[in-house]
């Protein structure tokens, strides 16, 4: 059941994201924090497909408990730098 205090995200992937070709399953993720799939091409994938993230991906995500939004909003913007990100394009 979904309260009140509940916060739903949607977190774009961007080509340097840490989470590029990696799956749903192995994103850490803050407690009372799910994940529950992702948007790509106009298309909804569930969480428990497992789907591998690509730049370009929408995840769709729920805080359970509204105090850990920002912190769900960290973990899944999260980014190489730009360093990496040029040697990554070479």
């Amino acid at each position: 059941m979904i309260s009140g205090d509940t916060t739903l995200l949607q977190v774009p992937i961007a080509f340097n994201s840490c989470y590029c070709d990696v799956a749903f399953n192995d994103i850490p993720l803050p407690e009372k924090c799910q994940l529950l799939g992702l948007v790509r091409q106009g298309q909804v994938i569930l969480a428990s497909e497992n789907p591998t993230l690509r730049c370009g991906d929408t995840i769709l995500a729920v805080a359970l408990h509204s105090k850990m939004a920002p912190a769900l909003q960290v973990v899944l913007k999260k980014t190489h730098s730009l360093s990496w990100t040029a040697l990554r394009t070479t």
